[in-house]
């Protein structure tokens, strides 16, 4: 294991000096790194540069660790389930903004952060009018900022699968929004006209599987230009345009031969208008008429199988193409594609590379590092060590280039601007790619959480692992509105999950990083006082599930082909010994990978292995138990997640891939038996399960679909976003105290949900006496819901026999004379549909309403958990001066 020294110093909040050869300034301070590791040796990130077969092997292992989780039957595609799960949110909050109505639950969810450890953003592009910039990110959607990284703000919650490429066009009237147009790989291209509230999808592009360029012809029909791989014959590229602000998109041309390709659009000049330059199966192609037609130009290698093109508008245009035959070569042409030579031979190559727009000579690609040649490729420079971005992350990149983008800029002193797309955030660069600075200082929200865990004797005191931004502390601040409100820590850089302590404070907490488990000791003033390998020749996860030992706060368990138990032998020393004789990579398995102690009774354990077998014993792991009955497809099912309830050791729940087996496996006999428990729940991948605090016996889940809740009482699942929360990968649940939910999420930070207070419902407000003397009276009968099956039943008595009447409500009290009576509810209001009193004589009629029926229905967006409603009966009393009768009102809220 390689650990690279680094020397880490503290920022203050101080300005920093403007950027060289700019106008615009910056603010520093906002990345905050622990000075009590300063000088310490460092694990690189996972995907580290330890020469080219070793980054290739780390990189492709998280790769099939991702891979091995989503276990499924042979002909189940996971990705199209969890596309379809994602796409059914999506339409649903469309409707939802679409209607116009206000969410009534934002309430119940807060952002986190963390604020100033950005995580893997994509791609960036200036806004038409230079004043703002869009970003895309992994799995956090896509994000809007002013210049100098500032303001930043997420438009992209509503929309699933992160943004790989992003396109910004003028909006359609004067002072209409910019138009985004999106690119990920789970859904194609999605557009949005509102700044994120509502995305729609373009037609046309069925035969889309991937999109390798998404430009914009500078022409007066602002043509969208989308180069693709495409299913059809094969894998044959294609070209599509839309003059519709990418609403149609129509297939102009076709290659001929399948293969992996690229392309490129100039950004400036003359050909912008309608020239398009093409790679493909080593040979560059040419397009002078918009796409309609296609030139062969210089074919530089036959054998290459995948390409990367762009170029510089200042040459003739100067071309630079990389291709991939066996490794990566770069090329350059200095003729528009009709001749090219080599130039260099890259290392460390991602396949992202980019031309300057105003000097011929600079080129820039990227990999673990990022290099930039001034001399047409000739020879690179890396701008820095990956390392460095440790002791001074305002001015030095992150490790991990996701992307490189350079557009023409007037407000910049060279005339364009660069974009850095890193695992930890944006860099800008105002001189053409040098002296980079971080534009995701403060506000950019995409960290990637593998696990969170906060303090049980300090409930503002957080841990938390993230991808690539290493094992990070805090302190959670109160939100003051919208965005992250927690900066964090960066106590140690890599990628790190599992965060388990024996008593739930921060006294002595374990967790792994692919190799090693590291041990902080001390809550107030912590100290990483140990890096413990794993057992040699041990089998075991990419990143093994560690837990700490609940009767002894310096020993924990490592999940492998047997279940290891590490001891505190001297100050910063742990020893490993075989806890249990169980072999669990017996038969069709290898290792386990989930544990679960009873926090009832540490004495009884649950596990479950890669192949589906779940374990229990009654003697601390010692000895297991195989379970009779763990439930249908147990082959095809992955565990991740053992949770044991507070107070009956005897129930458990375990989560994992839910594809072709139940998601959610549940024992009430300890562990004998374990049966199905996904009434509700989406097939999906559960990652974590954790039980309620409050006796209620509810278990909350992490999933890939979204933030889940079993609620026993009614014996079903529910999902918990409500449309606030962003729609991203929710990979870790933690109860803080006994209401307070925290999610880390995989691309959106650390999210909190405050469960709503139980289900209240109180009567207020006056009737009016009708024409009969009577005063009628609004009552209820059950409970609201959003999920349960029973009724909950608004009604109204003493009201005139065989008359028509209804049930209006909205979302705030009132109190304000109308028509002889009382107004109860301020508008604006929604009616229920027209029913008739019935009864005979005098006052003997009713009304009767199933609210929850018309919440379940999804109707009314405003109808949703932690919603507050008030309403009141209307209905006709034709002896009555104004023809009316009311009741008094009711006030109810949502569960």
């Amino acid at each position: 294991m390689k650990r690279l020294v680094v020397s880490l110093v503290t920022f203050g909040l101080a300005a920093c000096a403007p950027e060289p050869a700019s106008t615009e300034d910056s603010t520093d301070g906002r990345l905050l790194i622990a000075p009590e590791i300063a000088g310490r040796s460092l694990p690189a990130p996972t995907e580290h540069r330890l020469g080219e077969g070793t980054e290739a092997a780390n990189k492709s292992a998280r790769k099939r660790w991702y891979a091995e989780l989503h276990r499924t039957a042979p002909d189940v595609d996971w990705k199209a389930i969890e596309r379809d799960n994602a796409l059914v949110e999506m339409e649903l909050r469309n409707a939802r903004a679409s209607s116009g109505i206000a969410f009534l639950s934002t309430n119940a969810w807060t952002e986190v952060g963390s604020k100033n450890q950005a995580g893997r953003m994509m791609c960036a592009v200036l806004s038409p009018d230079g004043t703002q910039v869009y970003g895309g990110s992994a799995l956090g959607g896509v994000w809007r900022c002013d210049r100098g990284g500032t303001g930043w703000v997420p438009l992209g919650d509503n929309l699933y699968g992160g943004v790989s490429e992003v396109l910004a066009l003028p909006g359609e009237t004067v002072g209409a929004p910019d138009v985004l147009v999106c690119a990920n790989s789970s859904l194609g291209l999605r557009v949005t006209r509102n700044q994120g509230q509502t995305w729609e999808t373009p037609s046309g592009l069925s035969a889309v599987t991937s999109v390798r360029e998404l430009r914009q012809f500078d022409d007066a029909q602002r043509t969208v230009v989308v180069w693709a791989q495409t299913n059809l014959a094969g894998n044959v590229p294609a070209l599509y345009v839309s003059t519709d602000y990418a609403r149609t998109f129509t297939k102009r041309f076709q290659m001929s031969t399948t293969g992996n390709s690229d392309a490129w659009v100039p950004r400036t000049g003359p050909l912008a208008a309608n020239n398009v330059f093409v790679a493909h199966r080593g040979r560059i192609h040419r397009s002078t008429d918009a796409g309609f037609t296609f030139a062969p130009l210089a074919l530089i290698n036959s054998a290459a199988t995948d390409a990367v093109i762009t170029g510089s508008e200042a040459g003739a245009p100067t071309l630079y193409v990389a291709l991939n035959a066996g490794g990566w070569t770069i090329h350059r042409s200095d003729n528009a594609g009709t001749s090219a030579t080599q130039v260099h031979t890259p290392g460390d190559f991602w396949a992202e590379m980019c031309a300057s727009t105003v000097n011929p000579q600079v080129v820039l690609y990227g990999g673990v590092e990022a290099f930039r040649s001034t001399n047409g490729g000739a020879s690179f420079t890396k701008l820095n060590d990956w390392g460095a971005y440790y002791g001074d992350p305002l001015r030095k990149l992150h490790a991990d280039t996701m992307g490189i983008y350079a557009w023409p800029d007037p407000q910049s002193a060279s005339g364009e601007s660069f974009f850095y797309c890193m695992d930890g955030g944006i860099w800008h660069s105002a001189t053409s790619g040098s002296s980079p600075l971080n534009w995701s200082m403060s506000g950019l929200g995409v960290s990637q959480y593998y696990s969170t865990l906060t303090s049980a004797t300090n409930p503002s005191l957080v841990l938390a692992g993230a991808q690539d931004q290493g094992y990070q502390r805090g302190f959670v601040q109160a939100s003051t509105g919208s965005g992250p409100s927690t900066n964090l820590t960066q106590l140690i850089s890599g990628d790190y999950g599992h965060l388990t302590s024996s008593d739930g404070t921060h006294a002595v907490v374990f967790s792994n990083y692919p190799g090693f488990t590291l041990v902080q000791e001390g809550q107030s003033n912590p100290s990483l006082t140990a890096y413990v390998d794993f057992p040699a020749g041990s089998n075991h996860l990419w990143l093994p599930p560690v837990v700490a030992d609940p009767l002894l706060a310096t020993s924990y368990f490592l999940c492998a082909e047997r279940l290891y138990r590490f001891n505190k032998t001297a100050p910063g020393t742990w020893t490993s010994v075989v806890h249990s004789t169980q072999d669990f990579s017996a038969g069709a398995a290898n290792y386990l990978t989930a544990l679960g102690f009873a926090p009832s009774d540490a004495q009884r354990a649950y596990a479950v292995d890669d192949a589906g077998r779940l374990y229990f014993s009654t003697n601390h792991g010692t000895n297991w138990t195989q379970s009779a009955s763990t439930g249908p497809n147990e082959h095809y099912f992955y565990g991740n997640t053992v949770a044991v309830h507070p107070t009956n050791a005897l129930e458990a729940v375990v989560g994992g891939s839910g594809y072709s087996a139940p998601g959610v496996l549940r024992t009430l006999d300890g562990g004998q038996n374990w049966s199905a428990l996904t009434a509700g729940l989406p097939a999906t991948m559960v990652y974590d399960l954790v039980y309620a605090r409050d006796g209620t016996g509810d278990v909350y889940a992490a999933t890939e679909a979204g933030p889940w809740r079993f609620e026993r009482a009614l014996g079903t699942w529910s999902n918990l976003s409500g449309g606030v929360a962003p729609l991203t990968l929710y990979w870790s649940v933690e109860f803080v105290g006994t209401d307070l939910v925290r999610y880390g999420t995989y691309g959106r930070g650390i999210w909190d949900y405050r469960i709503p207070p139980a289900f209240h419902a109180v009567t207020y407000c006056t009737a009016k006496i009708n024409s009969a003397f009577c005063v009628p009276a609004i009552g209820f009968t059950g409970a609201p819901s959003a999920t349960a099956p029973t009724p909950f039943i608004v009604e109204a008595s003493d009201i005139l026999a065989s008359k028509n009447g209804l049930l209006f409500y909205g979302q705030q009290p009132h109190a304000a004379a109308y028509q002889g009576g009382t107004m109860c509810v301020r508008a604006p209001v929604r009616r229920t549909w027209v029913q008739g009193s019935g009864g005979t004589t005098g006052c003997s009629g009713t009304f009767a309403t199933d609210m929850n029926a018309l919440i379940r229905s999804g109707s009314d967006p405003q109808l949703v958990p932690g919603a507050t409603v008030y309403c009141q009966y209307w209905y006709r009393d034709p002896a009555d001066p104004w023809n009316t009768g009311l009741t008094d009102g009711l006030e109810f809220t949502i569960p």
